[in-house]
Protein backbone atom coordinates (compact mmCIF):
# COMPACT_ATOMS: atom_id res chain seq x y z
CA UNK A 1 0.00 0.00 0.00
CA UNK A 2 1.11 3.63 -1.08
CA UNK A 3 -1.25 6.74 -0.37
CA UNK A 4 -1.24 10.14 -1.91
CA UNK A 5 -2.63 12.55 0.27
CA UNK A 6 -2.19 15.37 -2.50
CA UNK A 7 -3.27 15.22 -5.82
CA UNK A 8 -4.77 16.96 -8.47
CA UNK A 9 -5.99 14.39 -10.87
CA UNK A 10 -9.48 14.84 -11.44
CA UNK A 11 -10.67 16.16 -14.89
CA UNK A 12 -11.24 19.56 -15.52
CA UNK A 13 -12.11 20.45 -12.00
CA UNK A 14 -8.66 22.96 -11.11
CA UNK A 15 -5.36 23.74 -12.43
CA UNK A 16 -4.77 20.06 -12.41
CA UNK A 17 -5.38 17.36 -15.16
CA UNK A 18 -7.01 19.09 -17.91
CA UNK A 19 -9.29 16.17 -19.27
CA UNK A 20 -10.18 12.92 -18.62
CA UNK A 21 -7.52 11.79 -20.49
CA UNK A 22 -4.87 14.11 -18.55
CA UNK A 23 -5.99 12.38 -15.41
CA UNK A 24 -5.89 8.44 -16.55
CA UNK A 25 -2.21 9.03 -18.19
CA UNK A 26 -1.35 10.60 -14.54
CA UNK A 27 -2.87 8.09 -12.63
CA UNK A 28 -0.97 5.40 -14.38
CA UNK A 29 1.91 7.32 -14.07
CA UNK A 30 0.92 6.95 -10.02
CA UNK A 31 0.90 3.61 -10.68
CA UNK A 32 3.73 2.63 -12.14
CA UNK A 33 5.61 3.94 -9.17
CA UNK A 34 3.56 2.25 -6.88
CA UNK A 35 0.79 4.35 -5.58
CA UNK A 36 -2.35 2.24 -4.82
CA UNK A 37 -4.37 4.68 -3.31
CA UNK A 38 -5.22 8.41 -4.11
CA UNK A 39 -6.30 11.37 -2.53
CA UNK A 40 -7.48 13.84 -5.04
CA UNK A 41 -7.53 17.21 -3.44
CA UNK A 42 -8.67 19.59 -5.61
CA UNK A 43 -8.13 23.57 -5.14
CA UNK A 44 -10.67 25.66 -3.55
CA UNK A 45 -10.52 29.54 -3.35
CA UNK A 46 -12.73 31.15 -1.07
CA UNK A 47 -12.37 34.04 -2.83
CA UNK A 48 -12.95 32.79 -6.18
CA UNK A 49 -15.46 30.01 -6.09
CA UNK A 50 -18.56 29.07 -4.50
CA UNK A 51 -19.23 26.03 -2.32
CA UNK A 52 -22.25 24.63 -4.18
CA UNK A 53 -20.49 25.48 -7.94
CA UNK A 54 -17.55 23.49 -6.58
CA UNK A 55 -18.97 20.35 -5.09
CA UNK A 56 -21.14 20.21 -8.23
CA UNK A 57 -17.79 20.12 -10.42
CA UNK A 58 -15.85 18.18 -8.05
CA UNK A 59 -19.24 15.10 -8.45
CA UNK A 60 -19.11 15.39 -12.06
CA UNK A 61 -15.65 14.89 -12.72
CA UNK A 62 -15.06 12.22 -10.05
CA UNK A 63 -18.27 10.65 -11.73
CA UNK A 64 -17.09 10.65 -14.78
CA UNK A 65 -13.48 9.31 -14.21
CA UNK A 66 -14.99 6.62 -11.59
CA UNK A 67 -16.92 5.52 -14.88
CA UNK A 68 -14.12 5.57 -17.62
CA UNK A 69 -12.02 2.39 -16.27
CA UNK A 70 -12.42 -0.31 -13.89
CA UNK A 71 -8.26 -0.54 -13.71
CA UNK A 72 -8.71 2.61 -11.27
CA UNK A 73 -6.88 2.46 -7.73
CA UNK A 74 -8.97 3.50 -4.96
CA UNK A 75 -9.57 7.63 -4.95
CA UNK A 76 -10.70 9.47 -1.88
CA UNK A 77 -12.31 13.39 -1.90
CA UNK A 78 -10.78 15.63 -0.40
CA UNK A 79 -9.49 19.21 -0.88
CA UNK A 80 -6.69 21.75 -0.70
CA UNK A 81 -8.22 24.19 1.38
CA UNK A 82 -6.56 27.95 0.43
CA UNK A 83 -6.45 29.44 3.97
CA UNK A 84 -8.59 32.62 4.88
CA UNK A 85 -8.86 34.63 8.17
CA UNK A 86 -11.84 33.01 10.04
CA UNK A 87 -11.83 29.77 8.06
CA UNK A 88 -11.58 28.21 11.47
CA UNK A 89 -15.04 29.61 12.47
CA UNK A 90 -16.47 28.78 8.49
CA UNK A 91 -19.76 26.76 9.01
CA UNK A 92 -19.01 24.73 6.41
CA UNK A 93 -15.22 23.58 7.33
CA UNK A 94 -16.14 19.67 7.71
CA UNK A 95 -17.32 20.02 4.16
CA UNK A 96 -13.62 20.03 3.28
CA UNK A 97 -12.44 17.43 4.57
CA UNK A 98 -10.70 13.94 3.34
CA UNK A 99 -13.08 11.73 3.32
CA UNK A 100 -15.26 11.82 5.59
CA UNK A 101 -12.55 11.55 8.08
CA UNK A 102 -11.21 14.48 10.44
CA UNK A 103 -8.10 15.15 8.29
CA UNK A 104 -8.08 18.63 6.31
CA UNK A 105 -5.73 19.93 4.02
CA UNK A 106 -4.43 23.80 4.51
CA UNK A 107 -2.82 25.89 2.14
CA UNK A 108 -1.68 28.44 3.57
CA UNK A 109 -1.22 32.38 1.95
CA UNK A 110 2.53 32.36 1.50
CA UNK A 111 2.14 36.55 2.18
CA UNK A 112 0.04 35.82 5.27
CA UNK A 113 2.13 33.29 7.73
CA UNK A 114 1.49 34.55 11.18
CA UNK A 115 -0.36 34.88 14.42
CA UNK A 116 -4.16 34.33 12.47
CA UNK A 117 -3.10 31.29 10.45
CA UNK A 118 -1.35 29.98 13.81
CA UNK A 119 -4.33 30.43 15.74
CA UNK A 120 -6.96 29.05 13.71
CA UNK A 121 -4.76 26.53 12.97
CA UNK A 122 -4.89 25.16 16.69
CA UNK A 123 -8.56 26.19 16.68
CA UNK A 124 -8.96 23.35 14.09
CA UNK A 125 -7.15 21.43 16.29
CA UNK A 126 -8.07 22.22 19.58
CA UNK A 127 -11.72 23.04 19.72
CA UNK A 128 -13.15 21.76 16.45
CA UNK A 129 -11.16 18.09 17.07
CA UNK A 130 -9.96 18.44 12.93
CA UNK A 131 -6.58 17.17 12.07
CA UNK A 132 -5.06 19.90 10.46
CA UNK A 133 -2.08 19.28 7.48
CA UNK A 134 -0.07 21.99 6.39
CA UNK A 135 0.46 21.34 2.56
CA UNK A 136 3.95 21.86 1.01
CA UNK A 137 5.12 23.52 3.78
CA UNK A 138 8.73 23.96 2.31
CA UNK A 139 7.40 26.10 -0.32
CA UNK A 140 6.77 28.76 2.00
CA UNK A 141 10.20 29.10 3.09
CA UNK A 142 10.32 33.06 1.89
CA UNK A 143 7.79 34.41 4.16
CA UNK A 144 8.60 36.54 6.47
CA UNK A 145 7.61 34.80 9.65
CA UNK A 146 8.50 31.47 8.18
CA UNK A 147 10.70 30.30 11.38
CA UNK A 148 8.47 31.22 13.59
CA UNK A 149 5.68 29.47 12.11
CA UNK A 150 8.11 26.42 12.37
CA UNK A 151 8.45 26.66 15.79
CA UNK A 152 4.61 26.57 16.19
CA UNK A 153 4.74 23.66 13.68
CA UNK A 154 6.88 21.63 15.90
CA UNK A 155 5.40 23.16 19.58
CA UNK A 156 2.09 22.11 18.62
CA UNK A 157 2.30 18.79 16.41
CA UNK A 158 0.69 20.06 13.36
CA UNK A 159 1.13 17.59 11.03
CA UNK A 160 3.16 18.62 7.65
CA UNK A 161 3.12 17.60 4.43
CA UNK A 162 5.96 18.07 1.51
CA UNK A 163 5.99 17.41 -2.15
CA UNK A 164 7.87 14.69 -3.79
CA UNK A 165 9.19 16.85 -6.61
CA UNK A 166 11.13 19.34 -3.80
CA UNK A 167 13.72 16.52 -3.00
CA UNK A 168 14.53 16.73 -6.93
CA UNK A 169 15.07 20.72 -6.73
CA UNK A 170 18.44 22.43 -5.77
CA UNK A 171 16.95 24.97 -4.28
CA UNK A 172 14.87 22.88 -1.56
CA UNK A 173 17.57 20.96 -0.50
CA UNK A 174 18.75 23.15 2.43
CA UNK A 175 14.60 24.14 3.55
CA UNK A 176 14.33 20.26 3.38
CA UNK A 177 17.50 19.46 5.10
CA UNK A 178 16.05 21.89 8.27
CA UNK A 179 12.94 20.56 7.85
CA UNK A 180 14.12 16.57 8.92
CA UNK A 181 16.32 17.38 11.18
CA UNK A 182 13.49 19.49 13.41
CA UNK A 183 10.82 16.94 12.69
CA UNK A 184 8.50 18.87 10.80
CA UNK A 185 8.05 16.53 8.18
CA UNK A 186 5.13 13.85 8.60
CA UNK A 187 3.94 13.20 5.10
CA UNK A 188 5.39 13.12 1.34
CA UNK A 189 2.95 13.35 -1.25
CA UNK A 190 3.07 14.33 -5.21
CA UNK A 191 0.87 17.25 -5.46
CA UNK A 192 0.81 15.92 -8.96
CA UNK A 193 -0.63 18.21 -11.46
CA UNK A 194 0.33 17.73 -15.16
CA UNK A 195 3.02 16.18 -17.37
CA UNK A 196 4.65 19.10 -16.42
CA UNK A 197 4.30 18.70 -12.53
CA UNK A 198 4.39 14.88 -12.74
CA UNK A 199 4.06 12.68 -10.01
CA UNK A 200 7.94 11.90 -8.44
CA UNK A 201 6.97 9.44 -5.48
CA UNK A 202 9.48 6.76 -6.11
CA UNK A 203 12.18 9.47 -6.72
CA UNK A 204 11.50 11.23 -4.00
CA UNK A 205 11.64 7.95 -1.49
CA UNK A 206 14.83 7.47 -3.17
CA UNK A 207 16.36 10.40 -2.25
CA UNK A 208 15.49 10.40 0.91
CA UNK A 209 16.53 6.93 1.72
CA UNK A 210 20.33 8.08 0.35
CA UNK A 211 20.14 11.67 1.97
CA UNK A 212 19.04 11.17 5.32
CA UNK A 213 18.13 7.30 5.93
CA UNK A 214 15.95 4.19 5.74
CA UNK A 215 14.75 5.11 8.52
CA UNK A 216 13.31 8.11 7.64
CA UNK A 217 12.00 7.14 4.49
CA UNK A 218 9.72 3.96 6.71
CA UNK A 219 8.44 6.83 9.21
CA UNK A 220 6.93 8.44 6.06
CA UNK A 221 5.84 5.46 4.64
CA UNK A 222 4.71 3.76 7.79
CA UNK A 223 2.67 7.48 8.73
CA UNK A 224 1.18 7.15 5.26
CA UNK A 225 -0.18 3.70 6.37
CA UNK A 226 -1.36 4.78 9.21
CA UNK A 227 -3.35 7.49 7.72
CA UNK A 228 -4.38 4.90 5.03
CA UNK A 229 -5.94 2.91 7.46
CA UNK A 230 -7.87 5.42 9.72
CA UNK A 231 -9.19 6.80 6.15
CA UNK A 232 -10.36 3.73 4.91
CA UNK A 233 -11.13 1.37 7.78
CA UNK A 234 -12.12 4.35 10.50
CA UNK A 235 -14.07 6.04 7.66
CA UNK A 236 -15.03 3.54 5.46
CA UNK A 237 -14.47 5.35 2.22
CA UNK A 238 -13.97 3.63 -0.69
CA UNK A 239 -13.95 4.19 -4.12
CA UNK A 240 -15.24 7.83 -4.40
CA UNK A 241 -18.13 6.56 -2.00
CA UNK A 242 -17.70 10.84 0.04
CA UNK A 243 -21.04 11.94 1.36
CA UNK A 244 -20.11 15.67 1.30
CA UNK A 245 -19.91 14.84 -2.51
CA UNK A 246 -22.00 11.92 -4.01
Amino acid sequence: MLLDIHSHILPAVDDGAKNLDASLTLIKMMQAQGITDIVATPHFYPSEDTLKDFKQRVKEAATLLKNSSKELPNIIIGCELFYFNGISKSEHIREFTIGNSNYILIEPNPYYIGKNLMNELLYLKDELNLIPIVAHVERYNKSKNYKAFLKFIKENGILCQVNASSFLDKYYNRVLKKLFKEKIVTFIATDTHSLNRPPLMASALDIIEKRFSKEEKQRLLDNLSTLYNELTVKENVNEFEHAQYL
